[in-house]
């Protein structure tokens, strides 16, 4: 049933997107002149956080703790292979998590296909991580780390992180509009859960017989992933248990999420 439902949403949120691509195109745009483009700074901001809270987990924990991660791998490398997914993760959850009150205007239309909203804060949410991305390469290159194929696979880990955070963003943003506390529910949990994923940190630390927790995180998946692809270079189809594991709570995610907010969205109107 929850592969069928998977299909179902999917082919409808395919549907929409083709249908709505420009007004998405269009909002996405909007949304990234305002934030980046009317600032003297322009998009140097969205590079500007991040690149200070690398600085100081850097600081802290390679200067100051200096701790080494397996293989001699510098530290920067694997804290920022595995902060760039995050930041991507919980800047988009979060801004979703209030994307229908702060677009009420366009919920309360009944012609408004409100499901593409948490879809333009993730496309909003790729400039960041690309910027990232890019200043990821260069460090790569500055510490004279060889490239491969395998770098390519981070589209591939990516859209698995595309899908659990459409997934939660329906959740959490319709629920949201019913439980205000939502939002600052969420606001507490993420910070745990980014200690509780191997980003500053390592899964190697983590004794054999406890490893099967960690795969009850499914952005231990992402982050692994994107340390394998940037700097250990292995394929993704290495560890399977793990990618069935990830894609079991992904799919739920996205399933779950499409339901609630299709069960829900008659009384957005109301509530707002």
């Amino acid at each position: 049933m929850k592969i069928f439902d998977f299909y179902i949403i999917s082919v409808n949120l395919v549907k929409k997107l083709r249908v709505h691509g420009g007004t998405i195109k269009s909002m996405a745009i909007t949304e990234i002149r305002s934030r980046y483009v009317d600032t003297i700074g322009g998009l140097i901001w969205a590079l500007i956080h991040p690149l200070l809270v690398i600085l100081v987990y850097w600081f802290v924990f390679s200067v100051g703790f200096k701790i080494t991660p397996p293989g001699g791998v510098p530290f920067i490398l694997v804290f920022l292979s595995g902060f760039i997914p995050w930041i991507i993760f919980n800047e988009t959850l979060m801004g979703n998590t209030n994307v229908l009150q702060t677009h009420s205007h366009l919920v309360t239309k009944t012609v408004f296909p409100t499901e593409i909203l948490p879809v333009i804060r993730l496309l909003v949410s790729m400039v960041t991580h690309f910027v990232m991305l890019f200043f990821l390469l260069i460090i790569m290159f500055v510490l004279d780390v060889s490239f491969s194929i395998y770098n390519f696979q981070f589209i591939y880990y990516l859209f698995a992180l595309t899908v659990l955070i459409l997934g939660l963003s329906w959740l959490c943003s319709s629920v949201n509009l019913f439980f205000r506390d939502t939002a600052q529910i969420l606001q507490a949990l993420l910070p745990l859960w980014f200690w509780l994923t191997p980003i500053v940190w390592f899964r190697d630390m983590i004794p054999d017989k406890y490893q099967w927790i960690l795969d009850l995180n499914p952005l231990v998946y992402i982050v692994e992933g994107y340390k394998k692809s940037f700097i250990y270079h292995s394929p993704f189809w290495e560890d399977l248990p793990s990618a069935a594991n990830f894609w079991a709570v992904g799919i739920l995610a996205f399933v779950i999420g499409g339901l609630v907010f299709r069960k829900l969205k008659p009384e957005f109107a109301e509530v707002l």
